[in-house]
């Protein structure tokens, strides 16, 4: 965008760089240092202590939805679709919530790591949040409410792809160098540890 395109958008034109107060290049580019000396001093969370997290709240989520089972006992199609969406609510509130007002997931804070944006290190608002719980668990999400609807083998192709996806996502934060999955990148967060 030129000068005029950018004053149209309601963005202040910047002084030019004589007028500048002072007019030293070092000093005006600090605090775009300072945040990106920020970011980078994030230690990146090893994948093992991630999987451990995540397996802790596989096990609180998991007792949640037994004490639901018991209360929605359908076992038609309807209620294992009503099973399934409500099971998705819940997963989205429990991460959704807990990213965004704790910075770490249950499981994530017995051992130590937070979830925080890429960029600067700064919670996650509700946009990474969603993005980052649609991208690690929609598949999950979809598979199960495919499987209520198909079984058989088709029910069995849809569950191997959702696993390959886990399997990509967990190569992708492995061989990362800042322990970024594709669903990290996808939503601008990053899995720090908290001791450094």
């Amino acid at each position: 965008m030129d000068r005029i395109e950018t004053e149209a958008l309601g963005v202040p034109r910047y002084a030019p760089r004589e007028s500048v107060s002072g007019g030293n290049a070092a000093e005006e580019g600090s605090p775009i240092l300072s945040v990106q000396a920020a970011s980078s001093a994030l230690a990146p969370a090893a994948i093992g202590a991630r999987v451990i997290a995540f397996i802790i709240d596989a096990i609180v989520l998991g007792l949640i939805q037994v004490i639901l089972a018991s209360i929605v006992g359908d076992t038609t199609i309807v209620g294992g679709l009503t099973r399934a969406i409500i099971y998705a609510v819940i997963g989205f509130v429990y991460f959704g919530y807990s990213w965004t007002a704790w910075r770490a997931s249950p499981g994530q804070r017995i051992l130590g790591l937070s979830t925080v944006n890429a960029a600067d290190g700064s919670t996650l608002n509700w946009n990474q949040a969603t993005m980052r719980w649609a991208y690690l668990f929609g598949p999950s999400v979809l598979n199960s409410l495919f499987g209520t609807q198909v079984g058989g083998g088709l029910g069995a192709i849809v569950s191997l792809i959702v696993f390959l996806y886990y399997i990509y996502l967990l190569y992708t934060a492995a061989t990362d160098p800042r322990k970024q999955g594709f669903h990290d990148k996808q939503a601008g967060t990053l899995v720090a540890s908290k001791s450094s």
